[in-house]
């Protein structure tokens, strides 16, 4: 079939460039010209131009899986912390130092409060602690705060009821106000563990008494005096008792949780625990500046049963608590903190949100840009508003790679974490990064946006920290990696030493008539690349009759003694970007994606634009 036109063909041409990022929710040839199909392994560099990634190198092996990774900064030095398997073991760059073995082998969150790391595991609530230069661990329970659970109390009973009893320690404390001749006094429970200590009008006894462990009283064999005829201040208590008494379950509703957050008026003086799936839809408040205190009175009941609570997302001054998702009960709450107005005491009340989209994995918490952001089944959300009675409290961001970001399997396992501008999610080896420099606008609602999105692969990433300006994460094999984005030569651009393999492909074009064949033309066809010194390119050509055929490959390398790479050699000494000529004619296409790709070891990579000359052809007939 001949052309029904003139027998003069034009030439045409199509320009991609103004790069953004990945679009997975749509068919290749709906794509976007500036979005790509398929953006393996890159990401947008300050120009927004896309890049390889950086790549990744192992700092050190651990015996079991990496579970959490950690810091404690204590007088502007700065210590590591690794739970791996079930040991907890101090890392200094060189060597590893175990702190405790017998832990839970589970993933772990901790907080860093008054110059301690605390550390949940699921079964174990762990404190460290700096002591010289070396790092302690121990249970939280060890040296938790012991409540005066009853003061002012008459030594036959009574009392004012003062602080609840602390759920992670058996320890309570009495104080009595002594009458000068009762010998019997009665403490606030029976059927106790203990007396650990007795004071009487300030001096430690050790003896001259006796416990009823059944009765919960402590018998003297002289009456204590009073505290005046002691010489002490009349009214004052003057006889203190600590004693245990452990009630069961309540060290496992904290040592059981997997979620916490610091929140308080106005500052972070208190830790809320969650987690625990045996109290799924509670939570708990730690006393004023003390996270080994938690009142066994100071829980909420956070919505239904049926649901868990997932995390929490600091929004101004409140604090979103995101439950998981069953389709049918509200997920979102709010906690504030107001001060009652009778007792001057702070207070936390929760208010609950319209029906919403829940959260799926309880590691992808973070805020990016003050974004608050969570991993949904259907995506990554943000919370917009503390108003969580509207209708749309919740914003999608994550809606141009969906599709393949909520086809993984297992998104419960996801981990997430922000890297300076980034959001990275890591899930099955694949990362999924947002671009909070990037943002696509829907309309003029302020934050009704999505950002652009980057794909990665070969990140085998069970855990991610953050730290001063660094990536590091943790893998299923023990192994401690951190990002190359420190090095400055080509070996940033590899995986522990093997080739990262960077592609970027066009949209499957059909140049604006899919009912046209197409013939790319021989000359004036090719891609500009990003100068490094060393640095090559793969042009590949996927047609709708192939599933892609390489055309051409070159060298990009710019002449350098310090990065010089015999397997890709090149005298070119000049830093302007790197043009290469597809010198390719192909026939008969209705629609075209050409493919850049980089796969050397140690070769940086990068796209400026693609350009393409073809001319339009005979209809499609069929």
């Amino acid at each position: 079939m001949r052309y029904s036109g003139s027998r003069h063909v034009s030439e045409s041409s199509r320009k991609y460039n103004k790069f953004k990022g990945a679009d997975f929710s749509t068919d290749p040839t709906q794509v976007d010209d500036s979005r790509s199909p398929w953006p393996l392994n890159l990401i947008a560099d300050e120009g927004g131009f896309p890049e390889k990634r950086p790549g990744w190198r192992v700092m050190q092996s651990f015996s079991g899986r990496i579970n959490g990774i950690f810091t404690l900064t204590v007088s502007e030095v700065t210590y590591w912390v690794v739970h791996h398997g079930t040991a907890i073991s101090r890392w200094d760059g060189d060597t590893v130092t175990s702190l405790k073995t017998g832990v839970n082998n589970s993933r772990s969150q901790g907080f860093v409060f008054g110059g301690k790391l605390y550390l949940l595991t699921g079964a174990q609530y762990l404190v460290i602690s700096v002591s010289g230069s070396a790092l302690t661990c121990a249970n939280v329970s060890d040296s938790a705060y012991v409540p005066r659970t009853v003061i002012g109390r008459a030594p036959s009973g009574g009392g004012t009821t003062f602080e609840g009893v602390n759920l992670i320690s058996p320890k309570r404390q009495n104080d009595f106000l002594a009458d000068g001749t009762a010998t019997v006094y009665q403490l606030d429970a029976d059927n106790i563990g203990s007396v650990v200590s007795v004071e009487v009008n300030g001096t430690s006894m050790t003896s001259g008494y006796t416990v009823d462990a059944g009765a919960g009283t402590v018998t003297f064999s002289t009456a204590p005096k009073k505290p005046e005829d002691a010489g002490g201040v009349a009214g004052a208590d003057n006889v203190k008792i600590v004693y245990s008494k452990t009630v069961s379950g309540y060290a496992g509703r904290i040592t059981g949780c997997t979620v916490c957050t610091q929140f308080g008026r106005g500052t972070v003086d208190r830790v809320f625990f969650s987690g625990n799936p045996a109290y799924q839809n509670q939570d708990w408040c730690s006393g004023y500046n003390d996270p080994t205190y938690i009142p066994d009175v100071s829980y909420s009941v956070i919505g239904s049963e049926e649901t868990a609570i997932m995390g929490y997302l600091h929004i101004g001054e409140y604090l979103a608590i995101i439950k998981e998702d069953n389709q049918q009960d509200s997920t979102i709450f709010i906690r504030s903190a107001e001060v009652d107005a009778d007792s001057g005491e702070v207070k936390f009340p929760v208010r609950q949100g319209v029906q919403s989209i829940g959260a799926v994995s309880k590691y992808c918490f973070a805020s990016l840009r003050d974004d608050p952001l969570f991993l949904s089944r259907y995506g990554v959300n943000a919370v917009t508003t503390n108003n969580v009675t509207l209708e749309r409290t919740i914003k999608r961001r994550s809606g141009l790679v969906d599709p393949r970001l909520t086809d993984e399997s297992n998104l419960g396992e996801a981990v997430g974490c922000v890297w300076g501008d980034w959001y990275v999610i890591s899930v099955n080896s694949h990362c999924y990064v947002a671009d909070s420099k990037q943002q696509s606008w829907k309309n003029s609602v302020a934050d009704n946006y999505m950002y652009e999105w980057y794909y990665w692969e070969n990140i085998p990433a069970r855990v991610l920290r953050e730290h001063d300006g660094m990536l590091y994460f943790g893998d299923s094999n023990g192994k401690l990696c951190v990002f190359n984005s420190d090095r400055d030569g080509m070996n940033r651009f590899s995986d522990n030493g093997a080739a990262i393999t960077a592609e970027w492909a066009t949209k499957a074009d059909d140049d604006g008539d899919f009912m046209r064949y197409k013939t790319l033309t021989r000359r004036g066809a090719g891609v500009m690349c990003k100068p490094y010194t060393n640095s090559s390119v793969k042009i590949l050509i996927r047609t709708d009759r192939d599933f892609g055929v390489q055309i051409r490959s070159s060298s990009l390398s710019i002449f350098d003694f310090e990065e010089l790479d015999f397997s890709n050699f090149s005298f070119n000494t000049s830093d302007t970007p790197q043009i290469v000529a597809f010198n390719r004619k192909i026939r008969k296409y209705k629609t075209m994606q050409i493919i850049v790709r980089n796969d050397g070891v140690n070769q940086g990579f990068g796209v400026f634009g693609i350009i393409k000359r073809f001319k339009m052809m005979n209809y499609v007939k069929r």
